[in-house]
């Protein structure tokens, strides 16, 4: 019984010690870069006039908010032909139900109610945008431009 227990031990910590080394390899991975911190656009929608602030997204020199110790600290650029994520939040100042019709590269029309609001997201490839509504006499433009400030130094987000 003892010599199958010593037998079984001795088997054991080889197949252990195999494992380990075929664990431990040369190769090196490439880090992807991490995705692009999203912008936030807000549009409102008037009877006179669309309004959307700010006018770019994506633009060279673009900061979020910074720790002043932070603050001439270089930005890392993710891959600048991912698309940006926008995150648009519209108010519709109008007293009748319409939509908002985004035209450019890509195109989305989002239903809004009377005097209420709606958030959705985009993933936005650098051009102009118009935007406009049925409810108002006015149309506007958003401006995606080719910087994609990298997450990979903030706090909090993927």
């Amino acid at each position: 019984m003892r010599d199958v227990r010593g037998t079984l031990l001795q088997v054991t910590a080889l197949l252990a010690a195999g494992t380990i080394i075929a664990g431990c390899g040369a190769k090196s991975h490439e880090n992807e870069p991490r995705p692009p911190i999203p912008a936030v656009v807000t549009v409102t929608v008037g009877a006179d006039e669309i309004d959307v602030s700010p006018a770019a997204a994506g633009e060279p020199g673009e900061r979020g908010p910074y720790l002043n110790q932070n603050r001439n600290a270089p930005q890392n650029q993710s891959d600048r032909r991912a698309p940006l994520v926008v995150n648009i939040a519209v108010a519709n100042l109008t007293r009748e139900d319409t939509e908002l019709t985004i035209e450019g590269p890509v195109g989305r029309v989002e239903k809004l109610v009377a005097a209420g609001s709606a958030a959705f997201n985009m993933a936005l490839p650098t051009g102009v945008y118009r935007l406009s509504s049925p409810a108002s006499t006015d149309t506007t433009r958003l401006t995606v431009g080719r910087s994609r400030i990298s997450s990979g130094g903030d706090v909090l987000i993927p």
